[in-house]
C-alpha cells in the first residue's frame, strides 16, 4: 500500500520586505499548494525560473500574485503546472512567509 508523502519548501521565512527569496527546486511534483502568511502590508509575487537562455541569463517569470497581504494568512493558491524552480518576492512593509507544499 502506498502512503502519502507531503514535502514542504520554504520560499520566504519571515524576511522584511522588500525581499527576493532563493530559488527552490519543486521538480519532484507537478501540483503545489502555496501558503502565505504576512505581518504587515504588501504583496507577494511567485516566479518560476525561465528554462530558456544561458544559466546566468535566466530570469524569473511571474505566474501568481498575492495582493493586499496583511497580518494573517491569505487564501492559498493551487498550481497544477509543472515547474522546476520557484521563488517568492515580497514588496511593501512587514515580514512575510511563503511555503509550497507538494504531495507525491
Amino acid at each position: 500500500m502506498d502512503s502519502l508523502l507531503f514535502k514542504s519548501s520554504l520560499l520566504l521565512t519571515g524576511q522584511s520586505a522588500p525581499f527576493t527569496g532563493n530559488w527552490a527546486n519543486l521538480a519532484s511534483s507537478r501540483e503545489h499548494l502555496f501558503t502565505v502568511y504576512g505581518s504587515g502590508a504588501g504583496n507577494i509575487t511567485l516566479e518560476y525560473k525561465n528554462p530558456f537562455g544561458f544559466e546566468g541569463d535566466r530570469l524569473g517569470v511571474s505566474f501568481y500574485s498575492f495582493t493586499g497581504v496583511t497580518t494573517g494568512y491569505m487564501a492559498p493558491a493551487f498550481s497544477t503546472s509543472p515547474m522546476n524552480e520557484v521563488r517568492a518576492i515580497s514588496s511593501g512593509a512587514g515580514n512575510f512567509w511563503v511555503s509550497a507544499t507538494a504531495q507525491n
